[in-house]
């Protein structure tokens, strides 16, 4: 059975060495955010926000952790990105 969930882009304040993006799946998107922020959450997130960054919610998605492994896969994140690429909504589609 495929759990269907939430998919999320989050934005970093800054690059944190090769990072700027992550992507996650979630059933309750509020307290993933919330676990994010005290860095409880995902370990890049543990480690920016120890690094006294911020991010903030870019973009949404629903579907399911294939979804998110898709997403993942294409690395494009700057590309889907609103934040990083105004375009990044104009062109938006269903990710299947």
């Amino acid at each position: 059975m495929k759990i269907t969930g939430t998919i999320y882009l989050l934005h970093f304040s800054q690059a944190f060495k090769h990072a700027r993006h992550y992507v996650g799946f979630t059933t309750d998107l509020q307290s993933r955010l919330d676990a994010h922020s005290n860095g409880t959450g995902a370990r890049l997130l543990e480690v920016i926000t120890q690094a006294g960054l911020s991010f903030k919610l870019a973009r949404i998605w629903h579907g399911t952790r294939q979804t998110e492994r898709r997403l993942k896969n294409r690395k494009a994140t700057p590309r889907l990105c609103p934040l990083c690429n105004p375009q990044a909504m104009r062109r938006a589609r269903v990710i299947q």
